[in-house]
Parts: C-alpha cells; sequence; structure tokens
C-alpha cells in the first residue's frame, strides 16, 4: 500500500479549504517544493497542499484516502537580532480524527498545520483548468 505525507497549514483550510477526517477520500492540489519554516523536525513530508498558486507547471493533483491526521502546534519567540520577528522555536503533534477537533484542543501554542498521511494514493501533474486560484497582482 502507498503512502505519502502531506503537510496542510491551517491558514489553507480557514481560507478556502474543506474540512477532511480519518478514512475521507480527498483530491487537493500540492507541491513538492516549498519552504516552510517547521517548529519541530519532521522528516518525511512528500507533499505540501497548496491553493492559492496559479503557477499550474508546479502543481500536482494529489489523490488517496486519508489514514492519519496529526495537529502540529508551535509557540513562537522572538528573534534574537530582531525581536518584533517572532520565529517558531517549539512544537508538539497531536493525533486527531478530523479537522474540525483542532478547533477543540486546548494547547498552550498556537495552531499551525496538519500533517496528514495519504494512503492509495496517486498524484499526476496539474491541468491548468484545475487551477481555480488567480494572481492578482499584475
Amino acid at each position: 500500500m502507498n503512502k505519502c505525507i502531506v503537510l496542510y497549514e491551517g491558514w489553507q483550510l480557514e481560507c478556502c479549504g474543506e474540512d477532511f477526517s480519518t478514512n475521507s477520500s480527498i483530491k487537493w492540489l500540492v507541491c513538492n517544493n516549498a519552504k516552510i519554516r517547521l517548529p519541530i523536525k519532521i522528516d518525511n513530508i512528500d507533499y505540501y497542499y497548496e491553493a492559492h498558486s496559479s503557477d499550474y507547471k508546479n502543481l500536482f493533483v494529489l489523490e488517496g484516502k486519508v489514514n492519519k491526521i496529526q495537529a502540529l502546534f508551535q509557540k513562537k519567540e522572538p528573534l534574537e537580532t530582531n525581536p518584533e520577528i517572532l520565529v517558531p522555536k517549539d512544537g508538539t503533534l497531536i493525533d486527531i480524527n478530523s479537522s474540525i477537533e483542532t478547533l477543540k484542543i486546548n494547547n498552550e501554542m498556537e495552531f499551525f498545520a496538519y500533517i496528514v498521511e495519504i494512503e492509495d494514493y496517486s498524484i499526476r501533474p496539474a491541468k491548468q483548468e484545475e487551477v481555480t486560484y488567480k494572481d492578482t497582482i499584475s
């Protein structure tokens, strides 16, 4: 059985995503070259959910079934060289069964992203008509 790991940032779900849970079927736009600063080391991220890019040539369509979800929480601290900038310094993962559950978790840390294990997946390059996000900057 093939499996992959997707990092799905919380702001993406809040903006225009759809809730998901274990055993649900998904069809997501993803990329594999995101530069995201994580509060803890996670070695096995294969793809990054990306609904806010119009660059269809660098996006893929991932389809599969959600096998496992973890909520990634982080604690931010001021950057030593510039205290006005907050950077992630610590984090924790909490197993959940649905993206909705993060709303119920009372944690000292701020919710950041979902780490989602997808099984029985297929992946292919996205077609231009599948990418509905349009850049507003000209």
